[in-house]
């Protein structure tokens, strides 16, 4: 199983969602740390990738052994920053 470590950016945006929403978006990213098949797709142009959870999104930087969360976030503005 993969570490699973988030930037202070996506600990602020997970702090402000509702706790079942956070709980969702938890839950999926130690999915994808444990192996299991998420909805994931690599980012256009960088070398991240994006996890969909309902309407949400979480951008991660798979490190190998570290699975980095960069942010989370709604689906509208998250992918374009």
């Amino acid at each position: 199983m993969k570490r699973v470590v988030f930037s202070k950016s996506a600990a602020k945006s997970l702090a402000r969602m509702q706790p079942k929403r956070r709980a969702a978006v938890v839950a999926k990213v130690k999915a994808f740390a444990r192996g299991e098949k998420v909805d994931i797709r690599k980012l256009t142009g960088f070398d991240l990738y994006r996890i969909r959870v309902g309407n949400d999104r979480v951008i991660i930087d798979d490190q190998g052994v570290v699975v980095l969360v960069i942010d989370a976030g709604p689906r509208g503005g998250i992918d374009k920053e």
